[in-house]
Formats: C-alpha cells, sequence, structure tokens
C-alpha cells in the first residue's frame, strides 16, 4: 500500500506532516490485517486534507450539514462503502477529503485532559474510516481506540 496524503495547512497550526501520514497509515494497516481488507495493499491511495479556522469549519459544518456549529474534522468521502473501493479497478484510489480544526481538538483534548496527539489520532483516524465507508459504530470506535493508543 501506498499513501499520498496532500496536506494544506490553512492555519499553519502545528501538527507535523508526517504525524497525520502515520496516523493515516495505521488506520488503513489496521484494515489490511486486522479485518482481512488485503485488496487495499495493492493499492495507491490519495487522500486530500485540509486543516482549517473554527470559522472555516462552522461555515463548511452548515453548508454540507445544516448543522451551525464547529466541530472537529468533516469527512467527504470518494467511495459510498468498502465494497465499492474493493470493486474498484483502477490501482489509484482517491478516497476522498479531510477537514480538520486543529482549535477545535486542542480545545477538546485540554477540556477534557486527553494527551493532543492522542486525540489528533483519534479524530484523523475517525476521519479515514469515514473516507473507507465506516459509520459510527463499535467497530469504528473500536478501530479509533486502538490505533490512538500507538500515538
Amino acid at each position: 500500500m501506498q499513501l499520498n496524503l496532500e496536506i494544506n495547512n490553512a492555519t499553519q497550526s502545528p501538527i507535523a506532516d508526517s504525524f497525520l501520514v502515520a496516523v493515516a497509515e495505521k488506520t488503513i494497516q489496521e484494515l489490511i490485517t486486522e479485518l482481512n481488507h488485503e485488496f487495499l495493499k495493492e493499492k495507491d491511495i490519495s487522500i486530500s486534507l485540509a486543516l482549517v479556522s473554527p470559522e472555516e469549519i462552522q461555515k463548511l459544518n452548515k453548508e454540507y450539514r445544516q448543522k451551525d456549529d464547529v466541530t472537529d474534522i468533516l469527512s467527504f468521502p470518494e467511495y459510498e462503502n468498502l465494497a465499492q473501493i474493493k470493486d474498484a479497478v483502477d490501482n489509484e484510489l482517491f478516497l476522498g477529503e479531510l477537514i480538520l480544526c486543529y482549535d477545535d481538538i486542542e480545545e477538546y483534548a485540554r477540556k477534557e485532559n486527553i494527551a493532543l496527539d492522542q486525540e489528533l489520532a483519534n479524530v484523523v483516524s475517525h476521519g479515514v474510516l469515514h473516507l473507507l465507508g465506516f459509520t459510527h459504530g463499535e467497530k469504528m470506535f473500536g478501530l479509533q481506540e486502538k490505533i490512538k493508543k500507538d500515538f
């Protein structure tokens, strides 16, 4: 598996690109090893990731989800589910776009007394899983918990 994570840090937040790549790679690798999604091994995967201000993510959240609130992450998947990804013939696979609000993630981690790196890993992993067709539930949240412990 080859991962290309295109990162646009519009806020100059201090997250290292290498950290974001490591979380995304770990998330995908977990699907390959734990859930036997071997077909992902053969893919060149691309994800677009943008870090935006609270104002920008609130605007996007209102426009796309009709929720007039700041949120930690928005996911815009290219595929509806994992089966569609599996059936994709092309070896190059664009999974979609993630929009993160570092300020919101940092504030939540501080309020909840959670290590910032672990909360960032949790949120990024959550977004990647959405791009891979996962919906909220035990399997998704269990994977996130396992992944964030490595960060």
